[in-house]
C-alpha cells in the first residue's frame, strides 16, 4: 500500500513542476479560484522553498477536493512574532489563515477568530488524527488547531561526554545528579545543561519526579497551584544546587533559544532540552557538523511521579481562521487536507529534487532534508512511506508516547488574566533569585505568602470550583 500511495503522490506532484520558478508577486487569479491569505512564523513569501510548497499544496488540494485555490503568504515584520502579528491584525490586515504562537486570546476576545469546534466535530479526517489532548483543548478553547506531538522537551546530552561519564541512562533524580556531576568534573569549563530565560524546558524532565505532577496539585485536601506547592520548593532547592555547582548554566536567565543552541554546538554546554521529533534531529545534525558527535536522549526522572504532563487547558500555538474570511469552509478544508496522508507527504517530506528524490519508487532523502520543517501539521499517526526521523528525534517521540500523562488544567478566565500574569511574573522573580542563590530556599515561604496576597487566593478558589 505504501508503494501505491507513493506512486500516486509522485504523479500528483509532478503536475506542479511548471511552477518551480513561481513568485508570490503578481500571480494572476482566475475566476472561480479562491484566494487564501496565510500568515505564519518563519513562513515568508521571500523564501523560494515556501513559494514552491504553496504551488504543490494548490495542486494537491485540487486533486483532493476538486477546488482551485491560490495561496498567498503575508509577511510579518522582523521581531517578536506574536506582538507584531497582533499589531497587524488589530490594524485591520487580517489574513484568512493565521498561525499564532501566543497572543491569540486578545484576538479571540475581539471576536475575530472562527469557532473551530463544529468544523472539527464534522470532520472524519480530524477525528481520525486528533489525539485525546487535542480534543480536550479544543473543547476548552475552540479557536486554535495544532496537530503535533505534545510539546514536551526531552533532555539530550552529547554522546561523547555521556560515555565519558559512564554511559548509564539516568532514572532517578539522584542518577541525574550523579551523571551531571561526572560530566562537570570531566569538563569544568562547561555547564552541563542550560535553559532559555526560565526553567520551563528543564521542568519537563524533573517536575513529576519532585511531585509537580500537574498544573494544580492536591495538597492538604485541596488543589493548590503547583508553583506554590511543597514539591516546587523541593525542585527549586535542587536547581539551586545545580546552579551553585556550575552544572546549570549560570547565564540561563539571559539565554535565548538561538544562543542555547549555539552553546550546544560549540561545547559550552553538554546538553539541552529540545522538542521531541524533528527539532532533536536538527540539533543532532548540527552538533555532528560542528563537533562530530551525536546526542543521547534521556527519559524524564523517576520519583513521586514520572512523565511529561500534557495540559488540557488550550493550545498554546496553532492555526486559526479569521472570522472576517469570506471562505472559512474552504480554509478549514485546506487544514483538513494538510492532515491527510497526501498533505503530510507534501508538508513533511519537502520539495522533490531538493529535500528528497524518488529512486526505484522509494523516497531517498538528501542532505537538505535536515533543513526542512513542516509548515502546517505533524500528525503523529501518519504511517510515512519512508521514516523521516533520525535516532534522536524518534527516541524523543518514543518517550512522548511512553511517558505523557494528563494534566486536567483549564483556561484562566479573561477577568482573572491580569492577576494571573502578575502572579507568573512574581514566580519568575523569586524562582530566579532562589536558583541563583541570591535568596535562600527559606524565601520560598515569602513568595507563597505574597502569591496568595496578590490574588492567588481568588484564583485558587476558582480552581477548586472547576476541578472538584
Amino acid at each position: 500500500m505504501k508503494r501505491l500511495l507513493l506512486a500516486g503522490l509522485v504523479l500528483m506532484l509532478a503536475v506542479v513542476g511548471v511552477f518551480a520558478g513561481a513568485s508570490e508577486e503578481a500571480q494572476p487569479v482566475d475566476e472561480g479560484v479562491t484566494t487564501i491569505r496565510i500568515v505564519g512564523k518563519d513562513f515568508n513569501p521571500s523564501e523560494e522553498w515556501n513559494v514552491q510548497l504553496l504551488r504543490q499544496i494548490e495542486a494537491g488540494f485540487l486533486e483532493y477536493s476538486g477546488k482551485q485555490i491560490a495561496l498567498e503568504l503575508t509577511q510579518v515584520a522582523e521581531g517578536a512574532y506574536s506582538q507584531l502579528l497582533n499589531l497587524m491584525l488589530l490594524g485591520g490586515d487580517i489574513p484568512d489563515l493565521i498561525y499564532f504562537q501566543g497572543g491569540d486570546e486578545v484576538i479571540a476576545n475581539q471576536g475575530l477568530l472562527v469557532d473551530l469546534g463544529p468544523y472539527v466535530a464534522s470532520s472524519d479526517v480530524m477525528q481520525d488524527v486528533l489525539m485525546d489532548f487535542n480534543k480536550e483543548r479544543l473543547a476548552n478553547y475552540p479557536y486554535l488547531l495544532w496537530l503535533a506531538p505534545p510539546r514536551a522537551r526531552t533532555a539530550v546530552i552529547r554522546e561523547d561526554w555521556f560515555e565519558e561519564a559512564g554511559g548509564e541512562i539516568p532514572e532517578t533524580i539522584d542518577d541525574y545528579y550523579a551523571l551531571f556531576s561526572a560530566i562537570k568534573a570531566n569538563h569544568p569549563d562547561a555547564a552541563v545543561v542550560t535553559d532559555t530565560g526560565n526553567t520551563a524546558r528543564m521542568d519537563f524532565t524533573f517536575n513529576q519526579a519532585f511531585g509537580v505532577t500537574a498544573t494544580w496539585v492536591m495538597q492538604d485536601r485541596a488543589y493548590v497551584y503547583s508553583k506554590v506547592s511543597d514539591a516546587e520548593r523541593d525542585k527549586l532547592a535542587f536547581y539551586q544546587t545545580l546552579y551553585a555547582e556550575g552544572i546549570f548554566d549560570n547565564e540561563y536567565i539571559t539565554t535565548k533559544w538561538d544562543t542555547m543552541e549555539d552553546k550546544l554546538y560549540t561545547g559550552a554546554v553538554a546538553g539541552v532540552f529540545g522538542t521531541a521529533g524533528i527539532v532533536l534531529d536538527i540539533y543532532e545534525n548540527k552538533l555532528m557538523d560542528n563537533q562530530g558527535v551525536g546526542l543521547v536522549p534521556l527519559p524524564p526522572a523517576q520519583g513521586v511521579g514520572r512523565g511529561y504532563p500534557v495540559s488540557s487547558a488550550k493550545e498554546t500555538r496553532g492555526w486559526a481562521i479569521s472570522a472576517t474570511s469570506e471562505n472559512p469552509d474552504i480554509v478549514f478544508e485546506l487544514l483538513e487536507f494538510m492532515a491527510t496522508d497526501e498533505g503530510q507527504y507534501i508538508d513533511r517530506y519537502g520539495l522533490e529534487g531538493i529535500h528528497y528524490n524518488v529512486v526505484n519508487g522509494e523516497v531517498v532523502f538528501t542532505d537538505e532534508k535536515a533543513n526542512w520543517w513542516p509548515r502546517f501539521h505533524e500528525v503523529m499517526s501518519w504511517d510515512a512511506p519512508t521514516a523521516m526521523l533520525g535516532p534522536a528525534g524518534q527516541k524523543g517521540w518514543d518517550f512522548i508516547l511512553e511517558y505523557s500523562v494528563g494534566d486536567p488544567d483549564f483556561p484562566i478566565p479573561a477577568d482573572m488574566s491580569p492577576t494571573w500574569d502578575a502572579l507568573e511574573n512574581l514566580y519568575k522573580e523569586y524562582s530566579f533569585k532562589i536558583i541563583s542563590g541570591e535568596y535562600g530556599i527559606d524565601k520560598f515561604d515569602d513568595f507563597v505568602a505574597e502569591w496568595y496576597r496578590l490574588g492567588g487566593d481568588d484564583i485558587t478558589e476558582y480552581a477548586n470550583s472547576v476541578l472538584k
